[in-house]
């Protein structure tokens, strides 16, 4: 399946840039995904220079923040200097955070803030992490609400591979396919004009759906259908047995670690088509929404 770099990109995503791993380890952005914060960890390489990818992440996604760990020492960068300069240069376009961990010196906290907050202009916070990576959940959430970085959506929507399927059998015939995006609350999928003869709002009581290795059962309802071309895209809702919207606990519960996989390698995929693109003298100036990327 092909997606244009538009597509992805769409919605307000948070990276943190060379996050330390001991404070703050990546199985929690699988727990801010739940809460419907759509977060990824950007680490430093050798393959391409940090600045560069970050002047990348920013032509790409129009509604982001970056949350700098300014603890990590990258070759060349000064952080405050080079924050500064990315504050200056884009304003408002780019949202900015910093954290480090406690420090022994009391003053040092007061410090970095006056400097970050008041003296360069940053918006998202000058957050101080504890030494137990426990203690700095709530804090990351905290920041993550407080900078509203769940944007509009309530569910994060993951675009679709080849290898996310479903089938289901509607008045004795059986339907299958590849799933075009699927959320923990809604899924959708691409047919022919014609081809499914569903009301809006009638409920399926069983679809089945593989999701790279992973089987769920679940009732759905028709909420929505729109042309796409010459063919009709189907958005379905999630329904338990008891009638209730969403997942039941159980598969929601499964479903939360795949899809922020899902997401997380759809982000490198297309981070590498672009990355790869960079030969071009020209591409930082281009546009490059248009750009089509793999599934």
């Amino acid at each position: 399946m092909a997606i244009t770099v538009k597509d992805f990109a769409m919605g307000r995503k948070t990276f943190f840039i060379t996050p330390d791993l001991s404070l703050f380890p990546e199985t929690y952005l699988e727990d801010y995904f739940s809460f419907g914060y759509e977060c990824y960890f950007v680490e430093n390489s050798k393959i391409i220079p940090l600045k560069e990818k970050i002047e990348i992440m920013i032509q790409i996604f129009h509604d982001i923040i970056l949350i700098f760990n300014i603890d990590y020492n990258v070759e060349g960068i000064n952080w405050a200097e080079y924050i500064s300069e990315l504050q200056k240069k884009y304003g408002d376009r780019v949202a900015i955070g910093v954290t480090f961990v406690k420090r022994a010196d009391k003053d040092a906290k007061r410090k970095l803030e006056k400097m970050y907050l008041f003296d360069i202009g940053i918006t998202c916070g000058c957050i101080q992490l504890e030494y137990q990576k426990s203690s700095n959940f709530i804090i990351i959430q905290k920041m993550l609400n407080a900078n509203q970085a769940q944007g509009r959506r309530k569910n994060i929507r993951a675009l679709c591979t080849k290898a996310y399927t479903f089938s289901f059998t509607y008045k004795g015939v059986l339907y299958n396919g590849t799933l075009q995006d699927i959320s923990l609350s809604h899924f959708s999928f691409i047919f022919p004009s014609g081809k499914l003869p569903i009301k809006d709002y009638e409920k399926i009581d069983e679809v089945t759906l593989h999701l790279k290795g992973l089987f769920i059962k679940s009732g759905a309802v028709l909420m929505m259908e729109r042309a796409s071309g010459e063919n009709i895209l189907f958005v379905f809702a999630f329904v338990t047995e008891n009638g209730m919207n969403g997942l039941n606990d159980r598969y929601r519960q499964l479903i939360i670690p795949n899809m922020y996989q899902l997401m997380s390698s759809n982000c490198k995929n297309l981070m590498d088509k672009v990355i790869s693109s960079r030969s071009d003298e020209n591409m930082l100036s281009r546009d490059v929404d248009d750009m089509e990327i793999n599934l």
